[in-house]
Order: C-alpha cells, then sequence, then structure tokens
C-alpha cells in the first residue's frame, strides 16, 4: 500500500449564497499504484453509511499537473480509482461539496447567517489504510468577520482564512466547524465552551439563570462519571429556522442545532433542553467507550450492536442530567418518562420485533419516514432503551439500600483512567463487559435479565424503573406541559393513547397505531380532516367530540379527504381523552426517581 505523507485539504466556505464548498486536496505520492480515494461511508454518529459522496461533484484530478482519469469502483461508490503515473510525485484532487439547499434534498448546513462544516464531506483519503496514520493539514476560508468555533487547534488565523494544526483523518472527522455572523460564546469552565451562532443577534441568550443551568450541566456531568476523555469541549449550538435542526455527538465538540427561539422563548422550547445534555455525554459513552463493532480502522464499515447502550444510555441521561442542572424541571422530566413508556408500552410492533433488532434500523431505513411506525418500530434503542436503564438504575438503588446507583456503574466503565492521557484513545467493550460493571455494583443475572428486555420478544415496555422509583402512569383529561411544549415545538397534536393518531399542522393526519381506532376507520396518514361530526375541523372540535362520545357511547362522525376522494369514517372510541402522566405511588415507600433526578453537585464544582 502507498505510503502518503500528510493531505494538504483546502476548504473555501466562503460561498454562503450559494451553500457551496469549494476544496482542493494535495496527496504526496510515493511509488505505488493504482491510487484509490475514499470518502468516509459509515459515519459512527449516523449509525448507517450516510457518507455524503451524493454532495460532490466536479472532480479533477491531475498528477505532477497534468490530467488524469478517475473511475469509480463498481462495487464501493465510496471510493474513487485514479489512474496516476507510476512516477507520479503530487496528486491534486479539485471538487466542490454542494450542500442542499432545501430540507427536502437533505440536511441543510449554510444560510446566510451560519454554516456547518462536517470535514467527512469534504475529505478524501486514501482507502485501505487506518485513518488513526493518515494525517491532514486542513485550512478552512470563512467569510469576513464571521465568529468561528472547532475542537481542532488553529495554527493561524488571518482575514478569514484558518490554518488548522495536523490531525489524523479520524480526530479530524470527529471535530466539525460551526460559524456565524451572529455568534456568542460563553464560558461554562475553563475547559468547555458554549459556542453560539444565530439567525438574528436579539435569539442570543440574555438570561443569565439560564446560562447558569448550562454550566451546571458540565458540573453534574462531572459529578457523573468523574475524569473527562478530552483537554477542551466546544458545543457548536446553531439557533436557526434556516439551517436544520440537528443533534451529533463527538468527542470533544456536539453539534447541536435547535429552534431560533431557544433562549428567548426558553419557558417553552423545554422539549429541546435535553439535547445538549444528551450530545454531552456522547463523549463518554459512545466517542470514548465504543461498542467494538462501531469501532473500526476506517470508515468504510461497521456494525450497530450495543445501540441499547450507545444511545439508551445517553438518552436516559440526556433526561437526569438536563433534571439536575435544572435545564428541565424533575416534573417535565417526569413527564417525558411517562410520554416515553406510554409511546413504546403502546407499541403493536412489540409483538415480532424484538428490541435488539430496531439497531438495525437505521441501516434498514435509512432513517426516512415510515407509514406504520407502530408496528414497524424504528430507532426504539433511544426511548426504550431509556427505560431499560432506568429499571437498572432503579433495581441498583433498591438492591444497595441506595448506597449505589447508576452513577456507580458509569463511573466504572465510563470514566478515563485519571492521570492519563488528555485525549486517551477510544477503548472498545461488548455486552459482557457491561454486565460483569453491573455485577460488580449487584450480584445479580444480569445476562438473562438483559436478554429479556433486549433480545426477546416483550409485550410490554419496562415499567419496574417506574414503580420501584416510586411512581405509577395514570392517565389525565388534557395533555401535561411537556406534552403541550412539544406539541407548540412540532406543531401536531397527539391523540395517540384515545383515537389511536396524531394530526399535524393543515390538518393532515402524520401517524396512525396499528389496529387502533382510527386505523380500524380505514386512516392512514396523509388524510385530511376537514370536519368532525358537523363542525370544521379543529382541535378544539375534534377534542369536543372524543368527550361526547364519552358521554353518550357514539362513533364519532369525520369527513376526511384522501387523494381526490372525499367520504365519511366512523371512530368507535369511548374511552375520553387520555394522556400519560406519571404520579406517586401509594403501594412504594421509596422514592428511587426522585433520588435519581436530584442535583449531585454543588454550584461551582470542578471535574475530579
Amino acid at each position: 500500500m502507498r505510503e502518503m505523507a500528510a493531505i494538504h485539504l483546502d476548504v473555501d466556505a466562503s460561498d454562503t449564497d450559494h451553500g457551496i464548498f469549494r476544496v482542493v486536496q494535495t496527496f504526496h505520492l510515493q511509488d505505488v499504484t493504482p491510487l484509490t480515494l475514499t470518502l468516509a461511508k459509515w459515519l459512527p454518529a449516523y449509525h448507517a453509511p450516510h457518507g455524503a459522496m451524493d454532495c460532490l461533484a466536479g472532480f479533477a484530478f491531475t498528477a505532477d499537473g497534468q490530467p488524469c482519469r478517475w473511475s469509480r469502483d463498481p462495487r464501493d461508490p465510496y471510493r474513487l480509482h485514479i489512474d496516476a503515473p507510476h512516477d507520479a510525485q503530487v496528486l491534486r484532487a479539485g471538487f466542490q461539496s454542494v450542500t442542499p439547499t432545501e430540507a427536502w434534498q437533505g440536511r441543510v448546513v449554510v444560510s446566510d447567517d451560519i454554516l456547518r462544516l462536517d470535514w467527512e464531506a469534504v475529505c478524501l483519503y486514501p482507502a485501505g489504510v487506518s485513518v488513526d496514520h493518515l494525517f491532514v493539514r486542513p485550512t478552512l476560508r470563512l467569510p469576513q468577520d464571521w465568529v468561528w468555533a472547532t475542537a481542532l487547534d488553529a495554527v493561524q488565523d488571518h482575514d478569514g482564512e484558518i490554518a488548522f494544526a495536523p490531525v489524523n483523518v479520524r480526530r479530524l472527522l470527529d471535530s466539525p466547524v460551526m460559524a456565524g455572523r451572529h455568534a456568542h460564546t460563553e464560558k461554562l469552565d475553563a475547559a468547555v465552551t458554549l459556542n453560539i451562532a444565530a439567525d438574528r443577534s436579539d435569539q442570543l441568550p440574555q438570561d443569565a439563570s439560564v446560562l447558569e443551568a448550562h454550566r451546571q450541566l458540565v458540573h453534574e456531568a462531572d459529578a457523573v462519571f468523574g475524569h473527562r476523555p478530552f483537554a477542551r469541549y466546544d458545543f457548536l449550538v446553531s439557533l436557526s429556522d434556516q439551517v436544520s435542526p440537528m443533534g451529533l455527538e463527538h468527542r470533544a465538540s456536539s453539534e447541536c442545532g435547535v429552534s431560533a427561539t431557544y433562549f428567548s422563548n426558553w419557558d417553552i422550547t423545554t422539549t429541546e433542553h435535553d439535547l445538549l445534555p444528551h450530545e454531552y455525554v456522547h463523549a463518554w459513552i459512545g466517542k470514548y467507550r465504543v461498542p467494538q463493532g462501531n469501532l473500526q480502522n476506517d470508515f468504510s464499515f461497521m456494525t450497530d450492536e450495543l445501540m441499547w447502550v450507545y444511545e439508551g444510555l445517553t438518552q436516559f441521561y440526556g433526561y437526569v442530567l438536563a433534571a439536575r442542572s435544572g435545564l428541565i424541571s424533575q416534573a417535565h422530566v417526569r413527564e417525558a418518562l411517562a410520554l416515553v413508556f406510554a409511546t413504546y408500552n403502546s407499541r403493536p410492533g412489540r409483538q415480532w420485533r424484538p428490541l435488539s433488532d430496531t439497531e438495525m434500523d437505521p441501516i434498514i431505513s435509512g432513517r426516512q419516514p415510515k407509514p406504520w411506525i407502530s408496528w414497524q418500530r424504528s430507532e426504539d434503542y433511544y426511548g426504550e432503551g431509556a427505560l431499560v436503564w432506568l429499571e437498572i438504575d432503579a433495581m441498583l438503588r433498591d438492591g444497595t439500600a441506595g448506597t449505589s446507583s447508576l452513577d456507580d456503574f458509569c463511573r466504572r466503565f465510563f470514566s478515563p483512567p485519571e492521570g492519563g492521557e488528555l485525549y486517551p484513545p477510544p477503548v472498545p467493550y461488548v455486552r459482557a463487559d457491561v454486565i460483569d460493571a453491573l455485577h460488580a455494583i449487584l450480584p445479580y443475572p444480569w445476562d438473562a435479565h438483559l436478554a429479556e428486555r433486549i433480545d426477546n420478544i416483550a409485550p410490554k415496555a419496562p415499567y419496574r424503573g417506574i414503580t420501584l422509583g416510586g411512581y405509577e402512569l395514570v392517565w389525565q383529561h388534557a395533555p401535561t406541559d411537556w406534552l403541550s411544549h412539544d406539541q407548540l415545538y412540532h406543531q401536531y397534536f397527539n391523540f395517540t393513547y384515545s383515537l389511536g393518531m396524531t394530526v399535524g399542522i393543515g390538518a393532515k393526519i402524520i401517524d396512525v397505531v396499528w389496529d387502533g381506532p382510527a386505523f380500524r376507520a380505514g386512516l392512514v396518514s396523509g388524510i385530511e380532516i376537514l370536519a368532525v361530526g358537523n363542525r370544521a375541523y379543529s382541535t378544539a372540535a375534534l377534542q369536543d367530540a372524543i368527550d361526547q362520545a364519552q358521554t353518550d357511547g357514539q362513533p364519532i362522525a369525520m369527513t376526511v379527504r384522501r387523494f381526490d376522494r372525499v367520504k365519511q369514517v366512523h371512530l368507535a372510541w369511548a374511552g375520553g381523552q387520555r394522556y400519560p402522566t406519571l404520579a406517586p405511588s401509594t403501594m412504594s415507600g421509596s422514592r428511587h426517581l426522585d433520588a435519581l433526578l436530584t442535583p449531585h453537585a454543588k454550584a461551582g464544582n470542578r471535574h475530579v
């Protein structure tokens, strides 16, 4: 295999009008041909082969200044074969990464005021060589006077052009850049920075108490994990209704795309407030400790086992740390957990598909919308995985009389050694390692327990974490605050637990529960509701009809339109409006859930 000196990577991202990144790469060759270049195909944060090869265009290759032919590998379109002369010394590659300009084309990453650059979308590198042993010298040109942030080390920043220190391909692709015209930087502690870019300057944070909650997030994470697997960390947060929302984890940074009103309407953007905790936790869970199949020597292949740990445990701690830090109230987190349980417990797809098989869903479905998500299931390892860990935490607390919890497991399993490297190499693990670490805290047949929860067909979602936590699921007539905020933010209304459907803007049905009342009435997603009884459709009209049906027991009549056909349907449901929440249990003396959500770090603490 050809040995390569450091690759020079020059990216011009200044054309925000078109959202085009113009790229020039220089490879210093020695004496092996042909040369095969590749783009990262399997990206850990995507859990699927979703590399951005479809965005690359305009390939032009020259060897020692002479044009050379290229061809795409018919078996792997992420690989480009370059026909360079045997004695060529320098290969130059020029091309563009053309980013989506509308959401239907993909994730919008460039607007007039914000851009996000993920290096995996612009960096070709030799195939078949370990990404840990390939080094790159990146340079980046940005619009004049824009503020930028990244986990990379800059060695020069002049007139909008930044030169970064050489870095290997793995770490480069794990270190995105965010830049913006309207920006704010806030130190959360000496080594952790909150970098914010917004559509407008009036959307930047103003409330000191909100920023203090973000600072407390860092302290609470330290209280859980102990030592950090990074020397410094950068939150890259875009507040925008123009660039796409997102959440992507990296070892020393995270990409968090939230709504433009994340700070300015803080009290009603509640359901976004667990995003930063989630991505921050990934520095330990998923980036430092990595499922063995996820850690490969290049990005041409990986597997998705143990996603119930990688994402499920992270989802769990996203809620927990949000509550402990004050980003979300404990009451709202309990409401969120009620909704998570009710959602996954009511999915009829549990009858045929075990949780472990949903780990393959990003590969199978490409994260595209599904017509029958309740029957097909989706990436349930996130939400149901969180319930699995909620149960384990309660079992650890209950089995040790409150002296141990999941925090102890995390410090044992995910914390790097004290006094070790500032950026230690990733450490792989398998399920047996997880079981051994749990057994060290509380001897228990964890292998059989996890097989029942993860591998077997499970008719019900894990509920014992709620009951051992001192609570029980109850139903109420109106949505909880958590659900109300989520409905407002995502513009839908949730009738899942009554009529078996959700309705979005424009009175269109956006989801129907398999074999629920709406399903049995012949409804599917995409249908528009024109009228409820003799009233034009509105959320209030449908709520009133549900209430009336509970009183008189009569089916709910609706006039609907699908394509060019209008028809009347009747939904048989007399159970009234139902929305899940948690209430203190009269059958349990423990309050493990309250203990779980209680702050553990004193304000101002630094990591140990």
